[in-house]
């Protein structure tokens, strides 16, 4: 495997665990900003002890250059979200006091053996409709990502993917889409919550990772 400025590899700066309190929202500040230009990847692997909560929405807080945190938001006012993340980006920062470390042209840090390295599991962009089904928040069509497993306990998946809603069929809107885990059918669950929408809604990235040690 070659490491170098154009070929970094996708490495963990911060992780933790969120709980909603009072609100079907979360946010979660970084210890410190994130600076890469590209926002980063956020891994989340939501709670089993919660099962009907679905995540309809993520928003990366801050800029280009200057990501500060992210927040988490449920599709219904009474569901509190909790569970374990991490975010990662193609880069890495000082994190070792011995060890390997390298720099580009541009003196930023592009490897650094103390670095966590994000070890992707399985993906997969290949979905299968389930059908019309009336959730507490609606009606919505449901699919599931044909991959199937049960999770490691530090294995997560990749929200970014499912951070915006998807468009309704000869509407000037959109539907909001919600997506979980299911720990007990060991797969990833998404739904499209509307009066209108597609059996299929095109092929989002399903991708799950371990982070060691979380």
């Amino acid at each position: 495997m070659q490491i170098d400025s154009d070929t970094p590899r996708l490495c963990a700066l911060y992780s933790g665990a969120y709980a909603a309190s009072g609100s079907s929202s979360v946010t979660i500040m970084f210890p410190a900003a994130i600076k890469t230009v590209e926002p980063p990847c956020v891994f989340i692997r939501n709670s089993p002890g919660q099962p009907d909560v679905l995540y309809f929405g993520m928003t990366i807080l801050g800029g280009a250059g200057n990501w500060t945190g992210f927040r988490l938001d449920a599709g219904n006012v009474t569901w509190r979200p909790a569970g374990k993340w991490f975010v990662a980006v193609f880069a890495s920062r000082s994190a070792a006091s011995w060890g390997l470390r390298m720099w580009d042209a541009a003196g930023n840090v592009i490897y650094d053996s103390g670095a966590a390295p994000v070890l992707f599991t399985k993906a997969t962009n290949i979905w299968s409709f389930q059908g019309v089904v009336n959730l507490t928040i609606g009606q919505s069509y449901y699919h599931r990502a044909e991959v199937t497993g049960p999770l490691a306990v530090d294995e997560y998946f990749m929200i970014n993917p499912f951070s915006r809603g998807t468009m309704a069929p000869q509407q000037a809107t959109w539907n909001q889409t919600g997506v979980r885990f299911n720990h007990s059918e060991n797969r990833l669950q998404m739904y499209s919550v509307g009066f209108t929408g597609w059996s299929t809604l095109g092929q989002p990235g399903a991708v799950f990772a371990r982070l060691p040690g979380t």
